[in-house]
Order: structure tokens, then C-alpha cells, then sequence
């Protein structure tokens, strides 16, 4: 099982690097894209400076889990493609709350490489992470009302609708509810039980 501990079905997952092309990269295409930052920042949608997305990335890298979403290549001559970013995180950082187990899950793909599955397959392998090897119980995450494709990848993945913060996310004219889901570890343990598990797609 630790072969194959960083990769799915079609993606690997590396660590963040510190070079200006992984800086580069996250700008161009997270961080400067409308859509793709909308939907993945509660945070005012607006042009990004450079120096705001290098922060945020090197954010990312200090997470429980904080890793770039990679094709695999069709040869080993060739680089893997980053196509995305997935973070967990248990927010604890300099507080007393790691013994309640808790993460919350947050992921980003670039425009081009979205509605092509990638997102489920990245977090199947995550949740399946979290569970097997962080001892994380609880995975939390959260959807803007409007975010329909979201709710649904949600919702077929297992993750429970819990709650909603009622009216707070202000968007063209218009207050939306965020959704809350969570997915605890025995609801994990039974969808995999069903199946042979882990899955990695």
C-alpha cells in the first residue's frame, strides 16, 4: 500500500515547491482565474497580486495536507502535469485542538482540466489519506449555495449535508447560504466497506 501512497488512478499528489514556476503556475491559473477563485475563496472575488498568491501558496505548503494535483505522464521522459491544488487542514496550528481530529478539505482545479473527473478521484484518494494514515475522524468542507456541481460531487462522495451559515456570502446582487458537510470516519468506513477499498478513483 505505501507504493502507491501519492497516486490515483490517473493523478499523483506531490508536496508544494518553493520555485517561482510553482509560484508561477499558481498565479496564472488558481489564483487569476474568476471562476476557478470564486468558487474556491469566500475572499472578495478581485484581481490577485503576485505576492498575495505566493502567500497563499506558501499557506498551503504549511497544511496538515497541503499538496499540487498532478497528471501522471504517459512516459517517464515526461513531467507530470499540476492541474490543481488539495488542501486539509486541521486549523489548529499553535492551539490545543489536534486531539479532536478534525480537518477540513478545500480544493481548486485550473479551468482547463475541470468536468473531467479529477476532483472526485483527488478526494477519494484525500479522504482515504485523512482516514488510513492521519487518523483524522472528521472531514469538514464547505459550498456556496450557488455552487451546484460542487453540492453534487459532495453529496456523491458520502459527505453529510449538516447545516449552513444562513445568508452570508454576498454574490451579484444576492445573499447565498454556505453549505457545511462532513464526512466522520465511520460513514467512511461503511462506504468503503461496499466497495473494495480503498478507492483511488
Amino acid at each position: 500500500m505505501l507504493a502507491g501512497a501519492f497516486t490515483s488512478a490517473r493523478l499523483s499528489y506531490r508536496a508544494v515547491e518553493d520555485t517561482e514556476a510553482e509560484k508561477t503556475w499558481y498565479h496564472e491559473h488558481i489564483r487569476s482565474d474568476p471562476v476557478t477563485f470564486g468558487l474556491g475563496d469566500s475572499n472578495l472575488v478581485r484581481p490577485q497580486t503576485k505576492t498575495k498568491s505566493d502567500d497563499h501558496l506558501s499557506g498551503i505548503s504549511k497544511s496538515l495536507l497541503g499538496v499540487v494535483i498532478c497528471l501522471k505522464p504517459q512516459s517517464e521522459t515526461v513531467q507530470p502535469t499540476p492541474i490543481g491544488v488539495l488542501v486539509l487542514d486541521d486549523e489548529a496550528s499553535d492551539n490545543y485542538r489536534h486531539h479532536h481530529r478534525l480537518a477540513c478539505l478545500s480544493l481548486s482545479i485550473a479551468t482547463e482540466h475541470q468536468n473531467q473527473g479529477y476532483g472526485r478521484e483527488a478526494i477519494n484518494w484525500a479522504v482515504d489519506w485523512a482516514f488510513l494514515r492521519a487518523n483524522i475522524h472528521s472531514i469538514s468542507l464547505g459550498c456556496v449555495e450557488y455552487n451546484e456541481k460542487g453540492r453534487h460531487l459532495y453529496e456523491g462522495l458520502g459527505f453529510v449535508l449538516e447545516g449552513r451559515f444562513r445568508k452570508c456570502h454576498f454574490h451579484e446582487r444576492r445573499w447565498w447560504d454556505l453549505l457545511l458537510f462532513s464526512m466522520l470516519e465511520e460513514e467512511w468506513e461503511a462506504l468503503r466497506a461496499s466497495r473494495d477499498t480503498p478507492v483511488n478513483t
